[in-house]
């Protein structure tokens, strides 16, 4: 067996890195958000406008007499977090043997980690939301489903419109 000795390539002249190289993603992951890109402080509002009729709480499209207006702020999500509910909300499906979104989940855990803020606790103290490592308390959820259930499926679908569809 013989063995040779690759001779060494004649030296090339360095080029300049170009600034789009890979250099420059170091210096972009710095820069502050921009177009397109979710950030945490970023928030939506869900408005509802109620009116009390016959001892109980009726949806109405717009302000008038007698209606009240609420608001509720919630977190806009990003991608990964969207994925990361949208599995821990699947359920197989013994019969089919495939898995599904169970959705009543998945709005639970929408409302449990973007919900932030609502006016409703204004009005009944009992309402008052609290979070713990920004999670709603489970004393918190008790107090979101105790409203009227017509109330809580309005600001759902109101969430899921922004949150699913952009608006």
């Amino acid at each position: 067996m013989v063995v040779t000795k690759k001779e060494d390539a004649p030296n090339k002249p360095q080029t300049p890195i170009a600034p789009n190289d890979n250099t420059g993603l170091m210096v972009k992951s710095l820069m502050p958000p921009g177009k397109f890109e979710v950030t945490p402080d970023q928030t939506f509002t869900v408005t509802i406008y109620l009116k009390q009729y016959k001892g109980r709480w009726v949806l109405m499209e717009t302000m008038a007499k007698d209606v009240e207006k609420h608001t509720i702020v919630f977190r806009m999500w990003n991608f990964e977090e969207c994925l990361r509910l949208r599995k821990q909300s699947m359920t197989f499906d013994p019969q089919t043997r495939t898995n599904k979104v169970d959705n009543d989940r998945l709005n639970k855990q929408k409302i449990m980690l973007l919900m932030q803020d609502w006016s409703l606790s204004s009005e009944n103290p009992r309402l008052e939301i609290h979070r713990v490592n920004g999670v709603l308390t489970e004393a918190s959820w008790r107090a979101f489903v105790n409203i009227s259930p017509a109330i809580a499926d309005k600001i759902i679908a109101e969430m899921n419109m922004i949150l699913d569809y952009g608006g």
